[in-house]
């Protein structure tokens, strides 16, 4: 995937990294004990605004990690991998240092594959989601979520909003073989 969008006038670019993370940890996924194993990359940009909306930052984040849970007892595993674009592209202010934001997140962001590597099951399309935040008024990254005001979903999502049961009900048999 290739980083999109153009950078509006009223933000300018403070940090742009290319990121790598792994690690490898005991865990219990749906009741099974298991090694994890996540590895993943990506392309991250923050944008800080200006004038109106100064204190308000920007990004978009151009990711892709997978993640292997291997069964401990059995060594059946599964696969969950996650590959979109994560994109903050404007803000309108509302009031003090209250902001309303929208997000997209196009892509693939969860995929399920067997021990073959057969997909059986998978989000794909774009989120919208529209929230109220509230930056605090200073000059640091971060601040506090208010409320959702809009939340649009295009294309298959079947386990929006996250729902561990029917995540369970996928992976947990394919970990037990």
């Amino acid at each position: 995937m290739v980083l999109a969008g153009a950078i509006p006038a009223q933000a300018t670019v403070i940090d742009r990294q290319h990121y790598e993370f792994s690690d490898s940890f005991p865990d219990v996924v749906c009741g099974v004990a298991v090694r994890h194993d996540v590895a993943g990359s990506g392309i991250a940009l923050v944008r800080v605004g200006k004038g109106e909306v100064a204190s308000a930052f920007f990004g978009i984040d151009n990711y892709r990690a997978t993640s292997t849970l291997t069964n401990e007892a059995n060594g059946n595993f599964v696969q969950i991998e996650h590959d979109g674009v994560l994109n903050f592209p404007k803000a309108t202010h509302v009031s003090g240092s209250i902001f309303m934001f929208t997000v997209i997140e196009a892509g693939q962001p969860l995929r399920i594959r067997d021990m073959t590597g057969r997909v059986v099951s998978r989000q794909r399309g774009v989120i919208r989601e529209t929230f109220l935040f509230d930056t605090l008024g200073d000059d640091m990254l971060g601040g506090l979520y208010l409320e959702q005001l809009g939340l649009l979903v295009s294309g298959p999502h079947p386990l929006l909003p996250f729902d561990e049961d029917a995540f369970c009900a996928i992976v947990r048999p394919l970990l037990l073989g």
